[in-house]
């Protein structure tokens, strides 16, 4: 048989398959720091190496809740907070947020954050009536303020996945301690250590990664998976890139164009879920084998490059472009 040129793309993909599987399992799979951005030796086939273009969005555990952060801005899920701690409902953010102090801590804070403001935070405050939650014109007032904290970048509400209300730090300090002593003791350490990151956001990385081995760990994973999972990262960082490039931008459809992409090598996700006996939502990657992981790794990568090259938009098309990208890698590790 002569060497065609699909025979050509059938020994590239094969062998690059292959050098996927060969990085994910022997090679130091720890990776680099670059400026403020994590950057992993993963060659990328044509010479150069892939940086990954965002850091994540950082969350804080609080016992198994987690409570999100902006990446931009550091502000706090309040509302995640709340949840963590038993959804009380006398704590209720709007019920709190009408408390007369935690007005008062608002204009201070909204003062020291934008000093331009003072001739508004002092009509606010003499125009203070009688504080009384029940009070119509005291409530008219509270979120009259509310929304001047609002402008001010102090407090963002949010829809979608990560719906809440998120505040700055010293809003989320106050709102902790109304919450319970033990929740404002984790939260003083826990958002120090978040500004010490924000700072430093090496040092995020570095923590977060050894959070991430220690769990691992626990749960009985070799350091070859363990390093598996931390070269993982940047790949699936570049599949995603790629995805919001085109047209993909709800959670949802992200986790749309994975599924399809995963179906080939590992089938459908909610039937390896079950076969794994892992939980409902958990990430797949938990489960899969060295040569799973590093498969639908090298199909995000594929994927990431393909989508890049055709310029489709939307989610279909980018879905189906992953689809027969994981179909040509399934098909490699049956020869």
């Amino acid at each position: 048989m002569g060497y065609t040129p699909e025979l050509q793309e059938f020994n590239f993909l094969r062998s690059t398959v292959l050098l996927c599987f060969y990085h994910s399992t022997f090679v130091n799979p720890y990776p680099l720091s670059h400026g403020n951005k994590y950057v992993n030796s993963v060659f990328d086939f044509e010479g150069e190496f892939f940086i990954m273009g965002k850091l994540r969005s950082q969350s804080m555990d609080y016992k198994g809740f987690l409570i999100h952060c902006q990446q931009n801005g550091g502000l706090i899920c309040l509302t995640d907070m709340w949840r963590a701690t038993g959804s009380v409902k006398s704590q209720e953010l709007d019920k709190w947020f009408m408390q007369e102090r935690i007005c008062k801590l608002l204009l201070q804070l909204v003062l020291e954050a934008k000093p331009g403001l003072k001739p508004v935070v002092e009509r606010i405050l003499a125009e203070q009536p009688v504080a009384n939650s029940g009070c119509k014109k005291y409530r008219a007032w509270a979120s009259q303020l509310r929304t001047l904290a609002k402008d001010a970048g102090l407090i963002k509400t949010r829809g979608s996945k990560s719906y809440g209300t998120y505040a700055t730090e010293n809003i989320a300090i106050a709102y902790a301690q109304d919450l319970s002593p033990e929740f404002h003791r984790w939260a003083l350490t826990a958002i120090k250590q978040r500004i010490e990151e924000d700072a430093d956001p090496e040092l995020g990385i570095r923590r977060s990664r050894q959070r991430a081995v220690k769990t691992w760990e626990k749960q009985g994973k070799t350091r070859e998976y363990i390093g598996a999972r931390l070269d993982s990262i940047p790949k699936e960082d570049f599949y995603e890139a790629a995805l919001y490039e085109h047209g993909v931008k709800v959670p949802q459809h992200f986790a749309r164009c994975k599924a399809k992409g995963y179906e080939p090598i590992i089938g459908l996700t909610k039937d390896f879920r079950t076969a794994r006996g892992l939980k409902q939502g958990q990430n797949c990657k938990d489960a899969m084998t060295m040569e799973e992981l590093a498969a639908t790794d090298f199909a995000k990568v594929l994927s990431a490059k393909r989508i890049n090259t055709l310029n489709p938009n939307g989610v279909s098309s980018c879905a189906s472009i992953s689809h027969s990208t994981a179909q040509q890698v399934a098909h490699l590790l049956n020869q």
